[in-house]
């Protein structure tokens, strides 16, 4: 039954304070207040019925192949560059999955933004691996290996190719292992050359034999030479264990003048990072060297040669001979782990709340932002071991102490084992030993109780589990979200259609001509949010201005029901308005 409650009279108060600038927030807010013009305005756009301003669907993911130790990582893959490989550099920064089937499967489902038509699948089988884009077809992503045939191999093939971890192994290091010439020097495909890949187009290596216009290798009688026809690297991957130690050596040398180039080591070709700058003249072989301490769960790593510069022409220079590569503290192969990332690995998703709720906000989205990247760490068998919430308030832009936290809904309290990383001050949250709050029939983890002292700080909850669970029974992110409203545990706003939690079952929804969401389903009779959970990266409007004076295509996208610019929120040239945006 609904009823004036005892707040009414505080929430009429508060509609004129709430969004007020606090002195804590990150950017300083305008004093000036945004008309009633403009958020009528903002209301009269006609937005679908069944719209909740969602900005990722759930995609299943349905993987078969029984090969030992096959590896798969899927990306998120877009075509925004001019080129495909353009495309898949960049998708390699997008990871979402990465692990290995159990049982010849893997089935999972997960949340993907609404931008993304296809994927990028990278299998890999010891030092064999092959690619493929896949279209996201009807929600599902389904792949079995037993009818590929299109896929397209990256990696030559060794019979003595690692199935472990622990296999590792470097060949052809003084690179002695490749055509017999007689004299001079060859140009040749990268398949006649042992151990060896290169990035360059043409997939041409340049080999030197000693004496060739006078330059003797630092060891044997043949050495490299980095810029056959182009700017390129030459590069290996091996099979690694986390954990492990890794010394490396290389001997580099000049040919015109002073040539430069870089020793890059980590898990692709993208993302591995500079170890080594090399600057050398060609007055003869200098070494270069260093360690390299394996990261958790890199079950293989690339070390990549790469040509920066050179004396003369691109396609001239930065010798490289007698590359060693020794493990020197073995890793744990153990500790590898499957691994889900939500949005993906390296990218945040926001949510973005309005705290006047039930009452009309001023839709700048930007009372209280909070930035996040949730990691799903797996076993074997694919079920859930280890959930990590890594998270930042960025932006909080009313007087408002609110709270934030999580409901897990279908899991059970019991089914956690432990919760770390809660920041909870104000003495309103009560917890069981495990973390998750007293009087819930699921699992409800709130973060913190006060956003002003938490604001600007990078924080994680880690939740794990007592019994491993699977991602189906977890559920998918960003699960089922809320913020408290000013300390009141009665009071939560929520994503469009998203149920309150069971502990504040006293809750009433207010009743009078200003009420905007009489039916509890946190959207507007004109179908606005109080919250939205953008699948990517998102800036908080400054004070002053709603959500389309900051987002150019926020509201072609909402009228459409999210069918056209569904990256509205990103950073692409002509999507923002800066000048509007908090820094």
């Amino acid at each position: 039954m609904k009823k004036i409650n005892t707040y009414f009279l505080l929430l009429v108060f508060t509609v004129l304070v709430s969004c007020m600038p606090d002195n804590v927030d990150i950017q300083e807010p305008v004093s000036d207040n945004i008309s009633e013009n403009e958020i009528k305005g903002l209301e009269n756009l006609i937005i679908p019925i069944d719209f909740n301003f969602e900005t990722e669907r759930n995609v299943t993911l349905a993987i078969s192949d029984t090969t030992p130790h096959v590896k798969y990582q899927v990306f998120a893959y877009e075509n925004n560059a001019s080129s495909e490989a353009d495309n898949i550099s960049e998708a390699l920064k997008n990871l979402i999955y990465s692990g290995k089937p159990s049982n010849g499967i893997i089935n999972h489902e997960f949340s993907l933004s609404t931008a993304y038509t296809k994927i990028y699948l990278l299998r890999k089988d010891g030092l064999e691996y092959s690619a493929e884009i896949i279209d996201v077809l009807n929600d599902r992503i389904d792949f079995s290996i037993a009818t590929r045939k299109n896929a397209t191999k990256f990696q030559k093939t060794y019979s003595d190719s690692c199935s472990e971890c622990t296999d590792n192994f470097f060949l052809n290091g003084n690179f002695e292992e490749g055509p017999t010439l007689p004299s001079s020097f060859i140009i040749t495909d990268e398949n006649n050359v042992t151990g060896w890949s290169t990035t360059a187009t043409d997939n041409k290596i340049e080999l030197w034999k000693s004496g060739f216009r006078g330059v003797t290798p630092q060891n044997g009688s043949y050495f490299a030479e980095l810029n056959a026809n182009q700017n390129s690297a030459l590069y290996q991957r091996i099979c690694t264990s986390p954990g492990a130690e890794i010394t490396w050596s290389v001997w580099h040398r000049g040919r015109s003048g002073t040539d430069t180039a870089v020793v890059r080591i980590g898990e692709n070709l993208v993302t591995a990072t500079t170890e080594a700058t090399m600057t050398t003249d060609n007055s003869g072989w200098v070494q270069y060297s260093g360690t390299y301490v394996v990261p958790d769960d890199q079950e293989d790593t690339y070390f990549i040669f790469e040509a920066v510069s050179t004396a003369s022409s691109i396609s001239v220079g930065n010798f490289i001979d007698n590359v060693v590569i020794t493990e020197t503290k073995a890793g744990d192969c153990t500790s590898v782990t499957n691994k889900l990332y939500y949005p993906n690995e390296l990218t945040n998703a926001t949510i973005a709340f309005e705290d006047l709720w039930p009452y009309s906000g001023d839709y700048d989205f930007n009372d209280l932002v909070i930035s996040y990247n949730i990691k799903t760490i797996l076993n074997s068998e694919n079920k859930v071991i280890q959930l990590d919430y890594n998270y930042i308030v960025e932006s909080i832009g009313g007087s408002y102490t609110n709270g934030y936290g999580i409901e897990l809904e279908g899991v059970l309290p019991s089914a956690i084992a432990n919760v770390s990383g809660a920041n909870l001050t104000e003495g309103i949250i009560s917890n069981n030993a495990n973390g998750t709050e007293k009087q819930q029939p699921n699992a409800v983890i709130v973060f913190f109780d006060n956003s002003h002292i938490n604001v600007g700080l990078s924080n994680t909850i880690s939740i794990t589990f007592t019994e491993p669970i699977s991602t189906t029974a977890l559920g998918n992110a960003p699960f089922n979200p809320f913020l408290i409203i000013n300390k009141d545990r009665t009071k939560e706003v929520h994503l469009p259609n998203k149920p309150i939690t069971y502990y504040p079952t006293t809750t009433s929804i207010d009743e009078g001509p200003t009420v905007k969401d009489s039916d509890g389903n946190f959207k507007t009779p004109q179908g606005f949010p109080w919250a939205m959970n953008i699948n990517g990266s998102y800036k908080a409007p400054k004070e002053s201005f709603v959500i389309t004076d900051a987002y150019n295509f926020f509201a072609d996208w909402a009228t459409s029901g999210g069918n056209t610019h569904t990256d509205w929120h990103q950073d692409k040239n002509g999507y923002r308005n800066h000048a509007n945006l908090k820094n």
